[in-house]
């Protein structure tokens, strides 16, 4: 029943009208006009250090709230306390958010559309997308974040605060084209992260409409990398999004499969620095020693992805190993002892060993 109710769902999605990037039919539809343009004020620009965009964006997205008091020193030390680290993820900047008492909602499937109705109701976004795509771009290919704070229809043009590249001339964003904001941001499956006041969660959850609902969210998100895979050519990019959505919706063995199909295709080598849907849908098929040489291979370019640790510990648990799974999650919270995840999976571990052995 449930995939017939996705399938009918998907359907319906597709149905809507083109192009389905630029008008979300689930929030737009009924939702007041918004201005042609906008530009938000009070944001701090920001200058990155190397691999310090997530901090650095993240930064001057609080800077547009009073309740936030502190710097990007201290965003820095909560996000990256180990000094090889070279990725966050947009749900730890959302926890961050709440301990400096602002509420956050991190949702995927983004359209052109929501982001310019959540500036024009006042809240900046932050989303993740590529900063190299040139030339030798697969090799060069990375995440970058960058802070929406403005967009104008008559030049489709978007402005961002952009921890690299600056502020633009006028200091009010650096412009970026439509269709170059969506091409740079469909590899990170449209992800975006909104900062707001707890009071302003009901004018939140209005612009957001039925994409509050994560499982809206997520079905709404397979229907949108469906869309992209009618073409003749399939893309790895949206095989990788579709897997996702998935993943969301507890379709572990079709997710697991759809992994499998994006990396035959080939994705950029950083890529799974970012992204760890392929490791969660393998856990959930029990495919132990997948997870284990899919972390080997990532960790062969860099050793500052703490969630690498973490998930080859679950696969060693899996697997019994219960000693090795231990001694990563022990290398998991060495660089970063803010991780809840692997410190919640030390705990239960660590006790199941000491039961084991009756101390």
């Amino acid at each position: 029943m449930r995939r017939f109710l996705l399938s009918l769902f998907t359907l319906c999605i597709l149905a809507i009208g083109a192009p389905i990037l630029a008008q979300d039919a689930s929030t737009a539809s009924e939702a007041e006009p918004i201005p042609a343009s906008m530009r938000l004020n009070g944001l701090t620009m920001i200058h990155q250090d190397t691999n310090r965009c997530s901090a650095a964006a993240f930064t001057m997205q609080l800077s547009y709230f009073n309740e936030f008091d502190g710097t990007y020193t201290t965003i820095i030390q909560r996000l990256n306390p180990y000094g090889g680290d070279v990725s966050v993820r947009i749900e730890e900047m959302a926890v961050v958010a709440e301990e400096f008492g602002l509420n956050a909602v991190v949702r995927r499937g983004g359209t052109l559309d929501i982001l310019k109705r959540l500036v024009a109701g006042g809240f900046p976004v932050l989303i993740e997308n590529v900063y190299y795509d040139g030339a030798n771009g697969w090799q060069d290919w990375m995440s970058h974040n960058r802070v929406l704070v403005g967009y104008n229809d008559n030049l489709q043009e978007m402005y961002f605060f952009d921890p690299l590249l600056g502020n633009g001339s006028d200091g009010g964003g650096r412009p970026m084209t439509y269709a170059e904001v969506d091409q740079r941001w469909r590899p990170f499956n449209r992800d975006y992260l909104v900062v707001y006041k707890p009071e302003d969660e009901a004018a939140v959850e209005a612009i957001l409409g039925q994409q509050w609902d994560p499982q809206y969210n997520a079905i709404w998100t397979l229907a949108q990398a469906e869309g992209e895979l009618e073409g003749p050519t399939p893309d790895s990019f949206a095989i990788f999004n579709k897997a996702w959505a998935l993943l969301q919706l507890e379709e572990y063995e079709e997710a697991a499969a759809a992994y499998d199909e994006a990396l035959e295709l080939g994705l950029p080598w950083r890529m799974l620095w970012y992204e760890f849907g392929p490791f969660d849908a393998y856990l959930a098929q029990g495919r132990y020693d997948d997870v284990i040489n899919l972390v080997y291979q990532t960790l062969q370019g860099t050793d500052g992805v703490e969630e690498m640790y973490y998930y080859i510990a679950q696969a060693y648990a899996g697997k019994g190993e219960v000693d090795r799974a231990i001694a990563n999650l022990e290398a998991a919270l060495y660089r970063n002892r803010f991780y809840t995840e692997a410190s919640d999976l030390m705990a239960e571990l660590v006790a199941q060993r000491n039961g084991d052995t009756g101390a």
